[in-house]
């Protein structure tokens, strides 16, 4: 059961590997199925190595309903946006290494370019709590009421999405952005943001018009 969940779980396991957000074994992703059940990827399995037989099947309490593995030991994280987000189809957690940079700085990522504001206007920095626990999973689920992405302060990133296509194109395009603020801010130069309103107008008009659409 639930194969093709599971096969695309493998399949941007990955390509986030591939896209180097993640190194090792880090990082996690998972996508909903129905509404009650979703697949994670499983803990310390290397991508390179992931089977959709690996994969485990949870429900809306954390409980595994099917497969062998251990789930990541970000769960609950993944829990608990589903839980407080209908709309969220798929999460992807990843380490890239310019949105750890402003992890570490406890930077909040503003809106610097067009393509940011296809899925966000800015992304805040979540407090700070231990891997795998269930306060981590809170303090991210409240920083995500304000933005689908996420840095995760002294860790990572995380995006939620309808898609897990959307989710994992959102991680790279938050950490691109990230990539360019990181370096503006290295020069010492006034970092140049867009305004709210502009922002806003951007977004409405890449909603409405961005993309194929039959």
């Amino acid at each position: 059961m639930f194969e093709e969940a599971k096969r695309s779980l493998v399949e941007y396991g990955r390509r986030l590997l591939e896209s180097n957000m993640v190194g090792g074994t880090a990082g996690n992703l998972s996508v909903r199925i129905e509404q009650e059940l979703f697949a994670i990827t499983p803990s310390g399995v290397p991508y390179n190595e992931l089977t959709p037989d690996d994969v485990p099947i949870l429900d809306m309490t954390g409980h595994v309903v099917e497969g062998n593995r251990k789930p990541s030991i970000e769960f609950r994280m993944h829990l608990e946006i589903y839980r407080n987000f209908s709309d969220v189809r798929a999460v992807v957690h990843a380490h890239p290494i310019y949105c750890g940079v402003l992890s570490i700085l406890r930077l909040p990522l503003p809106a610097l370019s067009e393509t940011m504001l296809m899925y966000c206007m800015f992304v805040p920095v979540s407090e700070y709590a231990n891997s795998g626990t269930e306060q981590l999973a809170k303090n991210v689920v409240s920083a995500m009421r304000q933005s689908r992405a996420v840095i995760m302060a002294n860790h990572g990133l995380v995006c939620a999405g309808g898609s897990l296509k959307e989710a994992f194109d959102m991680c790279e395009t938050i950490e691109r952005t990230a990539k360019m603020y990181v370096l503006a801010l290295s020069t010492g130069k006034t970092i140049h943001t867009i305004d709210e309103k502009d922002a806003l107008e951007a977004m409405e008009f890449l909603k409405k018009n961005y993309g194929q659409r039959s």
